[in-house]
């Protein structure tokens, strides 16, 4: 569940970013945008607005009739309260020249800062005295920009004043009115973006989810399929090995019980060890093994009749052919795993057959193998073979009793068996009884063939 969450928060928080550094870098080219095209209009609109004023302050001074510009007539200073009452806009002014001489006649600084209106006056000569003169295609018609970065109308003549009017929108309060309307804008663009991440990382982790659980249900049903078809073929491939097994065992006179004791033998001792050399232990091989178990006397088809079936006691020369069944079965097994590869069934089957009738002692057969260099899974499946064969009657010999099977497996403890195998019997003996119970007639306390139920 962790890795799930872990992926998801992963995929959720990359889309994020990638949606986050697209808004942006949009937010980036909006900004850009807004101080080249936005921007522009602003100073557009403004300057297209202070010349609308002086056009209107134009004809005010017709209507007002007034012809003396000679300072300090009443004309004059009526002339002069227009000026200083008309101050345009965004720090915008007007003043007005002598058309003959070029004497500043009217600024709204005149009377309160003589000093700033004649300096103004003489930037405006300066500009015109400019050759080059900076006009620019942005700027609305008849406008320029003077040196200083100020905006000037062409100057409007008033022909009936002898005088020349001229516009003046300084830059500062321009660029300022413009920086604070970008700013309203972009505020606005940051909440919309903020929205829009919010909303996107709704949306996505909503479809992250419906995915994901999409994925799931999907995954589970495979998984289901897989799990079923997985033990439809694990039943099929016991199945045919139990057939392979019961072939082989039906020439040496033996039952199907006997391979279903072994198997449940070797189950019931191998769980044992399991457990007690890992926590929880480990069921996958346990079931291998006690499917595996089946098979490890598979090597005696390989075994002439006469040797393998004879009712009494096997010359020397016998015993050593019948001691080649453990060899013919593992061989057989290894040409599979040659054919096939390396599986864990087809491992523990060949050290099944191969290991089966070695002795902890080094006294067994085939290969003398001694102590921890027999595998754990021969080990096993030779006690529960031993203990069938005890508790079992057979052509040429009787069964015994459970009690007389566990006092030989104990006193073989450390000779034929492992030590620690053998603690394992001695722990679930009582499931080694109910077995044989269940499965064969076994003998009673005086040596009499008694028949168990099955179960």
């Amino acid at each position: 569940m962790t890795g799930r969450i872990t992926r998801r928060t992963l995929l959720v928080s990359a889309l994020l970013l990638g949606q986050l550094a697209c808004l942006l870098f949009a937010l980036l080219w909006f900004g850009a945008w807004l101080e080249r095209g936005l921007g522009n209009l602003v100073a557009e609109r403004i300057l297209i607005s202070s010349q609308m004023t002086a056009s209107q302050i134009v004809k005010t001074t017709q209507l007002m009739g007034i012809e003396d510009t000679t300072p300090g007539s009443p004309d004059w200073e009526r002339l002069q309260k227009l000026v200083e009452d008309s101050r345009l806009s965004f720090g915008g002014y007007l003043c007005l020249i002598d058309a003959d001489d070029g004497e500043l006649l009217c600024h709204p600084l005149l009377r309160t800062k003589p000093a700033d209106a004649t300096s103004e006056y003489d930037a405006i000569l300066a500009e015109i005295d400019r050759e080059n003169h900076l006009a620019t295609s942005k700027l609305p018609p008849g406008w320029s920009r003077m040196h200083d970065g100020s905006y000037m109308l062409d100057p409007i003549a008033l022909p009936w004043l002898n005088a020349r009017l001229y516009v003046i929108q300084p830059e500062e309060p321009v660029r300022t009115a413009i920086l604070a309307f970008i700013i309203r804008v972009r505020a606005i663009g940051t909440v919309v973006i903020v929205v829009v991440v919010i909303i996107s990382a709704l949306v996505t982790l909503v479809i992250a989810q419906r995915y994901e659980s999409r994925m799931t249900q999907i995954n589970r049903g495979l998984e289901s399929q897989v799990a079923h078809r997985s033990a439809e073929l694990l039943r099929s491939r016991d199945a045919v090995i139990f057939g392979l097994a019961k072939l082989a065992e039906s020439r040496d006179g033996e039952t199907g019980e006997h391979l279903e004791r072994i198997a449940r033998y070797t189950e019931v001792l191998a769980r044992q060890i399991s457990l007690a050399q890992t926590p929880g232990g480990d069921e996958k091989w346990v079931q291998t093994l006690a499917s595996t178990a089946v098979l490890h006397d598979i090597g005696k088809v390989g075994i002439p009749d006469a040797v393998l079936r004879k009712p009494s006691a096997l010359t020397d020369e016998e015993r050593q052919t019948i001691e080649k069944h453990p060899l013919i079965g593992g061989e057989t097994l290894k040409e599979i795993k040659r054919r096939w590869g390396e599986d864990p069934f087809l491992v523990t089957a060949g050290q099944v057959c191969y290991g089966h009738h070695e002795r902890w002692d080094g006294t067994g057969y085939p290969a003398g193998l001694k102590g921890e260099a027999i595998p754990m899974a021969a080990r096993i499946v030779a006690l529960a073979d031993v203990y069938d064969a005890l508790t079992s009657e057979r052509a040429y010999k009787d069964a015994v009793p459970h009690e007389k099977a566990r006092q030989m497996i104990t006193e073989a403890s450390g000779t034929q068996f492992d030590p620690m195998v053998v603690q394992a019997f001695i722990a679930v003996e009582g499931r080694f009884r109910e077995i044989a119970q269940a499965f064969q007639v076994e003998a009673g306390p005086d040596g009499s063939n008694e028949k168990r139920p099955s179960r």
